[in-house]
């Protein structure tokens, strides 16, 4: 049965063919302004925003530094960090470093006598692979991708993958709160592909923020324009205004009603933004008695912001007011004066740059690296702004390719005095494992198709409910599984799954959040147990046995010690990237001689050894 003949609520069978011609029926059937695409649902500020071209074509400056060797210099016996003194300073000079944290990094690490730590080229590509695009990579993936080639060609390709598109658009999900019990499924559509564009370098970051501080997406959540301009400032600058901001702010805020639009195609009441026709008299021209309801003079200039009522108004208890679905390109333009403002303005131009520099470093390496070295900011704020033109992927490849993020957390301090703790910069990153990249990780690696969550559309019941085939079809065509066994279902396993570990969140209950439990231990164990088959019993998630084993193993082969290195070699490319060390090969040919003396078979090893290393602590944690 294909996709298109799955059966839908109300036993209506659609084929392939229907889906051709609904937009077409929808357009005429129920005017332009409800035209309806399940391809492509979006409606709002997004259509009317983006380049045709990239921004930037890479790989970026700074992907290939040849890192210097610390200075011959004695540390402080206090382990406080000294100053970067003449000598130190045409060190650095020297080294013509091309990245901006290593630029920034040198006065404060190499140039003092402060050493870094090498990272084995596996770990760091299993640490890219993860951040860039939600997964492991697989033992393919290490060897032609990592290990035989440039760095920074490797680091650019995955930043220009769709995979790099989708976990950078469900990172800003995230940061946004999607939810479609607060917000219209179009807006949330539109909202994404203004992320994608981002992410994909079609759109500056400040053009961003100008549109999304004051998207649906964002005014729909709060209940006063005191405080939508709270959340703007919080958002993009890091900090909450200060009252005279907040008020000022409010004012070009004060356009925005909450209520609710009835989607006549999807047959759904959606929660969604509405238009108030404020500071214009009955003939919708301003009012210069009211206008400074509508007015900033707190940013460095006098911004007026009102929009003049036309066919489109509606008039409700006696005020014009206008679904914010039918607002034009020149409109939308005029309703992100506060964005503007926010990312424009000389007094907070530069907080603005930093802080989105501080949130990608904080994602990548767990820590504000740009408050223990501030240089590292401005360094950063200079190649995004004047050299990549607000691309904001090319943060994303200056840290990727750095020296801060390309180095291990184990181990002691290189050289001089200190501990690892007084100089947070001179080790690398470990994180916990989102839920999301921990099941898609096995995936890949195992080929189970063990299914997705959709962070576009949080409840994706209510979309089944509906009962309508442009509701069938909006979740037909996101990420969400449909059970082609039982009428009206989601698979919901995976969701389960994965909520239950922190990820796929509906930002209703809970937002997303990592955390070590008894709870989500069991749960990860159990899983792994399922697709490992341990102890053979035949489950349904269970992995084929192939992906297990080496060449030249079959399941019946006999374990032996040998065999059991050679599982273990195998299965440790495949889920961590790198080979076995010496003493996890003692202790594997122990437990090969005693499999050997039970009369087992290679596959009786394997899946249980499938299960130890996929449990494992090196798994959860990169």
């Amino acid at each position: 049965m294909s996709a298109m003949t799955k059966r839908l609520p109300r036993n209506v069978i659609v084929s392939a063919s229907v889906c051709s011609w609904l937009v077409v029926l929808f357009a005429s059937a129920c005017g332009e302004e409800l035209q309806f695409d399940a391809n492509n649902p979006a409606r709002g500020p997004g259509q009317f925003v983006g380049l045709s071209e990239p921004l930037n074509a890479g790989p970026l400056l700074g992907g290939n530094d040849t890192l210097p060797q610390a200075r011959d210099v004695a540390l402080p016996a206090n382990g406080e960090l000294p100053d970067c003194d003449g000598d130190c300073q045409s060190y650095c000079d020297a080294a013509a470093l091309e990245n901006p944290i290593n630029r920034a990094m040198c006065p404060a690490t190499w140039g003092v006598g402060l050493s870094t730590r090498a990272l084995e080229k596996g770990e760091a590509c299993r640490r890219l692979y993860m951040d860039l695009i939600g997964r492991y990579p697989t033992e393919a993936e290490t060897l032609n991708n990592c290990a035989a080639r440039p760095w920074g060609e490797v680091v650019w390709e995955l930043i220009d993958s769709e995979e790099f598109s989708l976990q950078c658009r469900r990172r800003w999900a995230d940061i946004f709160g999607y939810s479609t019990q607060k917000v219209s499924v179009e807006r949330i559509y539109d909202m994404d592909n203004i992320v994608g564009k981002l992410c994909g370098g079609y759109l500056a970051y400040d053009v961003f923020a100008t549109v999304a501080a004051s998207h649906p997406v964002v005014t729909r959540l709060y209940d006063t324009s005191g405080d939508r301009a709270e959340a703007a400032f919080s958002m993009f600058l890091g900090r909450p205004p200060d009252e005279n901001e907040r008020s000022d702010l409010a004012r070009l805020y004060s356009l925005w009603l909450n209520d609710y639009h009835d989607h006549q195609v999807l047959g759904m009441r959606l929660p969604d933004s509405w238009l108030q026709y404020r500071c214009v008299n009955e003939n919708g021209v301003r009012d210069p008695a009211t206008v400074g309801e509508c007015t900033s003079v707190e940013f460095g200039e006098l911004v007026e912001l009102y929009l003049r009522p036309d066919i489109r108004a509606l008039t409700v208890d006696g005020q014009k007011r206008m679904w914010s679905g039918l607002l034009k390109a020149d409109e939308w333009q005029q309703l992100q004066e506060p964005g503007r403002l926010i990312s424009s303005a000389l007094r907070y131009g530069p907080v603005f740059w930093e802080h989105i520099v501080d949130r990608v470093l904080q994602q990548y390496l767990g820590y504000a690296l740009g408050r223990e070295i501030p240089a590292v900011r401005s360094e950063m704020v200079d190649y995004l702004t004047n050299l990549y033109n607000g691309d904001l992927r090319a943060v994303h490849y200056a840290i990727a390719t750095s020296a801060a993020y390309l180095q291990s957390a184990q181990g002691e301090q290189a050289s001089g005095g200190g501990t690892p703790t007084e100089h947070r910069w001179t080790y690398g990153p470990l994180k916990q494992v989102q839920a999301e990249g921990w099941v898609k990780s096995m995936s890949s690696t195992l080929g189970v198709n063990i299914g997705a969550c959709d962070h576009r559309i949080t409840r994706p019941e209510d979309f089944l409910e509906a009962g309508s085939i442009a509701a069938y079809l909006l979740l037909e065509k996101s990420d969400w599984q449909l059970s082609t066994e039982s009428e009206g279902l989601i698979v919901g396993e995976y969701r389960d799954l994965v909520r239950t570990l922190g990820g796929c969140p509906n930002n209703e209950e809970s937002s997303r959040f990592s955390i070590v439990s008894v709870l989500t231990t069991g749960v990860q164990l159990n899983f792994a147990s399922q697709v490992c088959d341990p102890a053979l019993e035949g489950s349904d998630a269970a992995a084929a046995i192939g992906a297990m084993l080496p060449n030249g193993v079959t399941a019946s082969t006999a374990a032996s010690a040998d065999i059991a290195e050679q599982l273990l070699r195998h299965q440790a490319r495949v889920f961590f990237g790198r080979d076995a060390t010496a003493v996890e090969v003692e202790e594997i040919r122990a437990a090969g001689e005693q499999a050997a003396r039970d009369a087992r078979t290679a596959e009786e090893f394997a899946r249980p050894l499938c299960y130890a290393l996929l449990s494992s602590a090196e798994m959860l944690f990169y």
